[in-house]
């Protein structure tokens, strides 16, 4: 698939916001600005980056770990800071919240319970004749959940827009993938549930757009749903504080040397697209638009919980 130069430079900014996202969060929940878990995802971001570069504005999505395909949706990174730090312009809170704008329909604590919900809204534009896609995405953990296994089954059955990734970073909190699942490979129960599926490098960008764009227009076209496994790991703990006792420092340092912020760098320049010096730009600009934001987030009044009450019932209703 040959992608434009336009869309590989695109996917690079958001890779490079995803991250610096990712790191602000961090830095601003071990300094105070917000308490509370906070479960991140540094190392997951080349495939939320590739279908966050394909899909519509009005396209619904149900994030994993982090920000990532938030951020790489479009959705503003002030809305991000804001809405984790319960600030008045918030919408994008934790693990995604509720932004209808952007395709959020918010997401649950019980890891794979709001899937049903999301194919729900996918099985709605079928209704209404919508071409409307729904990306859904959860981790290898989540995948063994009931709920995820009737979901599927459901959108197979009805033929829905809807892609199903799972993003494989190799633990359920601390429990390796492969002592919880029998097969060698997640995506194999795809056929079970009559839908393609495919396995993919979730740290390659180009080779995760390559894999996310076909599935996206199939569903976009009416002939259903499909399967994605994005075999990745993840860079920091299941969430902030986590000793990590279930994994050595030494498989991570390996790890580490496939981050795909370097990874997709690399091979940018390789490829012609980005010369150094360019990367060395878009990447200070990009830092500085997170910094900003996350001052700016600082700097707004808490929400009224009112507020937020009506705004959600109101689009509920809506």
């Amino acid at each position: 698939m040959e992608i434009a130069k336009e869309k590989l430079l695109e996917m690079y900014r958001k890779l490079l916001l995803a991250r610096y996202v990712d790191d602000k969060l961090y830095e601003l929940n071990t300094t105070g600005a917000f308490t509370g878990w906070l479960h991140l995802g540094a190392g997951q971001e080349a495939m939320p980056v590739a279908v966050g570069s394909i899909l519509r504005k009005d396209d619904y999505v149900k994030p994993s770990r982090a920000m990532h395909v938030i951020v790489a949706k479009g959705a503003p990174v002030l809305g991000i800071f804001a809405g984790m730090m319960g600030r008045s312009e918030g919408g994008s809170g934790h693990h995604g919240g509720f932004n209808p704008e952007y395709g959020l329909l918010g997401a649950s604590t019980s890891l794979g319970e709001d899937i049903p919900i999301y194919v729900g809204a996918a099985l709605s534009m079928k209704i209404q004749k919508k071409d409307r896609v729904t990306a859904c995405f959860f981790g290898d953990g989540t995948s063994n959940r009931g709920p995820v296994h009737e979901a599927m089954n459901f959108a197979a059955i009805w033929k829905l827009p809807i892609v199903f990734i799972c993003e494989n970073n190799q633990y359920a909190i601390s429990m390796r993938w492969d002592r919880a699942i029998a097969a060698s490979s997640i995506a194999d129960r795809a056929v079970g549930y009559g839908m393609p599926g495919m396995e993919v490098d979730g740290n390659d960008v180009i080779a995760c757009y390559e894999a996310a764009y076909p599935a996206i227009e199939r569903a976009r076209a009416g002939d259903g749903p499909s399967f994605i496994e994005a075999k990745t790991y993840r860079l920091r703990g299941h969430w902030e504080g986590d000793p990590e006792t279930y994994r050595s420092k030494d498989e991570v340092a390996e790890a580490r040397k496939r981050d795909p912020v370097v990874g997709f760098r690399e091979q940018l320049v390789r490829m012609g697209v980005l010369t150094a010096e360019e990367a060395g730009r878009v990447a200070a600009e990009t830092k500085a638009e997170v910094e900003q934001a996350a001052e700016q987030a600082q700097k707004l009044p808490v929400q009224d919980l009112e507020a937020v009450k009506r705004q959600l019932l109101g689009a509920a209703s809506a």
